[in-house]
């Protein structure tokens, strides 16, 4: 399979984790319409790109308008919310890339069938 099929398959299971983990529910206003998810370190960082503590889930409005356009104020709110997550970033961000996409793509189905 080409890496640009695994990777495709990567980020899709990461996101059904995301929201399910959040029960389809948006974690900053509770809305259960459009939700999304969202990588608090840019999906760029391909460190973190699956990593399951990167992840929020977000309905659009809170993603688009919030998350992506008031930086600040979203670094704020997941200092007071889930600062655990914060943490954990602050000091696993720019770490060694993991590119073995069948482990990811195994490792997340089993998160999502849980």
């Amino acid at each position: 399979m080409k890496k640009k099929s695994r990777v495709k398959i990567c980020d899709d299971l990461w996101k059904n984790v995301i929201k399910k983990r959040a029960n389809y529910r948006c974690e900053r206003c509770g809305s259960k319409e459009y939700v999304q998810a969202h990588h608090i370190i840019p999906r760029t960082d391909y460190s973190l790109r699956y990593d399951l503590m990167n992840g929020i889930a977000l309905c659009r409005g809170c993603h688009l308008y919030w998350a992506h356009k008031d930086a600040l104020g979203f670094v704020n709110w997941l200092k007071e919310n889930a600062i655990r997550n914060y943490e954990y970033l602050e000091n696993e961000r720019g770490g060694i890339v993991k590119n073995d996409y069948q482990f990811i793509e195994d490792y997340l189905t089993k998160e999502l069938e849980k």
